[in-house]
C-alpha cells in the first residue's frame, strides 16, 4: 500500500523511470529530460549557494553596524559573546539563535575572531 499510495518509492525508481513509464517517453525525450533535470538541480543548488552566501554577508554586515554603535568596552564584550555563536554551540545565555549563522564565515567574510568592521560614516 505505501508504494501504491507513494509514501515509499519503489528501489531504484527515480523521477526519469517515472516519467518514463507514465508518459511513455521515447529515447529522445528521455535523454533530453535527463539533461534538463540534470541542468535544472546544477542551477538549484547554484543558487542555493549563492543565496547562502548573500545572507551570510548580510549577517556579518548586520553585526558591523550593531558594532559601530557600541563603546569599545561594549565592543570587548560584544566580540566574545555574540560574534561567536557558534563557540556556544548556538546555546547559551544568548536569548534567540535563529538570526545566527552557525558556521564559520566563508572566505572574505570577517573572522569571528575579528569581528565586522563598521561601514565608514557618511557624514
Amino acid at each position: 500500500m505505501a508504494y501504491r499510495y507513494r509514501y515509499l518509492r519503489v528501489p531504484g525508481g527515480g523521477i526519469i523511470d517515472r516519467m518514463n513509464r507514465d508518459l511513455n517517453l521515447t529515447p529522445a525525450q528521455r535523454d533530453r529530460v535527463g539533461d534538463i533535470l540534470r541542468d535544472t538541480r546544477f542551477k538549484v543548488t547554484q543558487a542555493r549557494r549563492d543565496f547562502d552566501h548573500q545572507r551570510h554577508n548580510l549577517f556579518w554586515q548586520g553585526l558591523g553596524q550593531i558594532r559601530g554603535v557600541l563603546t569599545p568596552d561594549q565592543q570587548k564584550i560584544f566580540d566574545s559573546e555574540f560574534t561567536q555563536p557558534w563557540a556556544h554551540g548556538g546555546h547559551g545565555d544568548h536569548g534567540d539563535h535563529d538570526d545566527y549563522d552557525q558556521s564559520p564565515p566563508e572566505q572574505g567574510a570577517p573572522s569571528p575572531a575579528l569581528p565586522p568592521q563598521p561601514p565608514a560614516s557618511q557624514n
